[in-house]
């Protein structure tokens, strides 16, 4: 046998070999020769998911709607309204505006932004209400503070989805994390000092803790941890901690709580949430999904519950049995809602694969085509 021949035998062999293996690895994964097949849903998941994001943001514009129009009816029960609860959760949405800007997801990032400026409205009512020791409803510290901090977290996303300030957002984004750690040891502490009725007028207390968190935040940028997924965890966790004062304050102190609440928060709040929840579990964006499930079934679910506990404890119920029943049905049609969203997710991650797969097999084919062009005589 020629030299020739010898090397022109084994590269025969392989092309003979990859032809089979790209054939048989087509047939596992597409024994028809047409991919597996699934409902038209299934199918149009991505597009479909693109939308209800889009559709979301109707829910999450008037979400504080009708806390507003209450604040506005009632202002001297402004002093009973869990205030930083609301004001985690509009820091939260101002931070994952910034999230979302940075990974290309620009119509979540726009409810976000809508998210945090509602919520700003509702503090801005409750800083404006007087207390009977004629202090205000907020602490002026930290409300200027979120003041500031909302006004450049609004603008930054804003000229980045625009094409401008690259860097400036991308510092932005640093900061991120530093806010995010320090405002979550703020709003965990002052939960802490509310529930357990501990003095603390001159926010000393709350005050060490945002120091505290400060410097945790500035070691993760010394250590290259800010930014990017942390500062998006830190958002969600901001966001998660919005349901919580209410949540505590509905089994706790429910006269207080209950007073000034709107159920109406919870019917916008879980549509809301449980759209975009279908696009994060579609994209596999595990943040965003961690702050959407937890916003449809702690600020949903649970809130309702303690809702309904709460309304109990006053003498006639502050809810109607009818407004109850209504409530107990949305929150089973939204479980039977996400059931149906894992079963067609399943079907279209099913579908995504296979299409991967005939990409790879398709790949492999052009691969031995050029390697037969390669070495004909």
């Amino acid at each position: 046998m020629s030299m020739d021949q010898s090397i022109k035998q084994p590269l025969a062999t392989d092309r003979r070999f990859d032809v089979q293996v790209a054939e048989g690895f087509e047939q596992a994964t597409d024994p028809g020769g047409e991919g597996p097949k699934g409902s038209a849903i299934a199918e149009n998941m991505d597009t479909i998911t693109d939308w209800a994001v889009a559709v979301s943001t109707f829910p999450f514009l008037f979400l504080m709607i009708p806390q507003i129009i209450t604040n506005f009816e009632k202002p001297e029960e402004l002093g009973k309204l869990a205030w930083a609860g609301t004001a985690s959760g509009g820091l939260g949405n101002l931070l994952l505006s910034s999230f979302f800007t940075g990974g290309g997801e620009l119509k979540q990032a726009g409810i976000q932004a809508i998210g945090a400026f509602t919520n700003m409205i509702v503090v801005c009512q409750v800083f404006g209400y007087i207390k009977e020791d004629g202090t205000w409803g907020i602490p002026p510290v930290p409300f200027f503070a979120l003041l500031v901090v909302s006004v450049i977290g609004l603008i930054m996303p804003g000229f980045r989805a625009c094409g401008m300030l690259k860097r400036p957002f991308e510092v932005w984004v640093t900061a991120t994390t530093v806010i995010g750690v320090s405002s979550l040891f703020f709003s965990i502490t002052n939960q802490v000092v509310e529930t357990f009725k501990f003095e603390d007028d001159n926010l000393m207390i709350r005050g060490i803790a945002s120091g505290v968190g400060l410097i945790v935040g500035l070691v993760l940028v010394a250590l290259g941890k800010a930014g990017g997924a942390v500062g998006g965890a830190l958002a969600t966790a901001l966001f998660m901690f919005m349901p919580v004062p209410q949540l505590v304050g509905n089994l706790v102190e429910p006269a207080k709580y209950m007073a000034e609440f709107n159920v109406g928060f919870i019917y916008l709040g879980t549509l809301g949430n449980g759209l975009g929840m279908s696009r994060a579990i579609f994209t596999r964006n595990w943040v965003w999904l961690a702050g959407a499930a937890w916003g449809c079934y702690a600020g949903g679910v649970l809130l309702s519950f303690t809702c309904i506990y709460g309304s109990h404890q006053f003498t006639p119920h502050k809810m109607s049995s009818l407004a109850e029943i209504l409530l107990m049905v949305f929150v089973g049609l939204f479980v039977v809602y996400t059931l149906v969203v894992v079963k067609f997710d399943g079907e279209a991650q099913q579908l995504k694969r296979a299409q991967e797969a005939r990409e790879c097999v398709a790949g492999c084919s052009f691969g031995s085509g050029t390697n037969r062009n390669v070495v004909s005589p």
